[in-house]
């Protein structure tokens, strides 16, 4: 891995162990936010969740990463790359820190972290394993060919594009948004950049309420 991307990679988990270590108090979701209400908040949720296409991947195991992963369980999907030298590593530390905040819930069991990478020349099954164990033992990296990660991205509202740096290398340009996916496999919204980790918590938990509510 990137030297530099690693060691921010160690400073961004360092730094959230010592705020969850300084954190007694933990802030629990109002119950019964309305979806206006959510989106003020910092999470945009659809009116109706949308259905999109499967789609055939592969995860850091090299086992096939498709839309019935997605079944029976929420999932919270981020488009990065582990050479990323800023959002990708800060933002998966955030939701490091709202996935330790989620153990005072009845909701973190049933729910899995993924990131796709938008840059499968470079992230290999391999570099994924070792790139996303740094932030959760259990955290999902998938890869594969590049237009099945353009189409996912695209039906998820989801865009990047590669910017030429010096000696032949390049960055991506990528949305910062942290989808959310119900567990009819159905993108039910998204979190808005940047996030806060109390605001996702309480997000997360306002929706998974509504959600259960609505089968009442």
């Amino acid at each position: 891995m990137n030297r530099k991307v690693a060691k921010t990679v160690i400073v961004c988990v360092a730094f959230i162990a010592v705020v969850l270590g300084l954190t007694f108090n933990r802030i629990l979701a109002p119950v019964g936010m309305s979806n206006e209400q959510l989106r003020e908040n910092g999470l945009f949720v659809y009116d109706v969740p949308r259905r999109f296409d499967d789609f055939s991947l592969i995860d850091q195991h090299h086992q096939p990463f498709t839309k019935d992963r997605l079944r029976d369980q929420w999932t919270l999907i981020f488009f990065g790359y582990t050479y990323c030298p800023d959002i990708c590593p800060l933002t998966l530390a955030n939701i490091r820190q709202f996935d330790q905040m989620l153990a005072d819930t009845p909701y973190q069991d049933d729910t899995q972290v993924v990131m796709v990478s938008v840059d499968p020349r470079r992230d290999t099954p391999e570099k994924l394993g070792e790139y996303m164990s740094y932030f959760g033992a259990d955290y999902i990296g998938a890869t594969g060919e590049y237009i099945d990660i353009f189409n996912l991205a695209s039906h998820l509202n989801v865009s990047f594009s590669y910017l030429p740096a010096e000696n032949d290398d390049y960055q991506v340009s990528h949305s910062g948004e942290i989808i959310l996916i119900n567990p009819m496999g159905d993108f039910h919204g998204f979190f808005k950049y940047p996030h806060e980790p109390a605001k996702m918590l309480q997000n997360y938990t306002a929706v998974r309420e509504n959600f259960q509510e609505s089968f009442e």
